[in-house]
């Protein structure tokens, strides 16, 4: 891992080293990516860019993070 963001309530973003395939558990797409979300850290449960997005903005989680 290369680096990780603060939070947006239980999900904490990673910027990976190489990119992973890896199945979201909100919208169940399998995709390749260098950016991941976890469920409250458990690396069993990953969340999409695109549904990391999305379910920030709609459960209200904080602003967006610095970059």
């Amino acid at each position: 891992m290369l680096r990780s963001e603060p939070a947006r309530g239980p999900l904490p973003l990673h910027h990976l080293n190489g990119k992973t395939q890896m199945g979201c558990v909100r919208c169940g797409n399998v995709t390749q990516t260098r950016v991941v979300a976890t469920v409250d850290g458990d690396w069993t449960n990953l969340v999409d860019r695109g549904c990391y997005e999305a379910w920030s903005r709609e459960l209200g989680w904080a602003a967006e993070p610095s970059s």
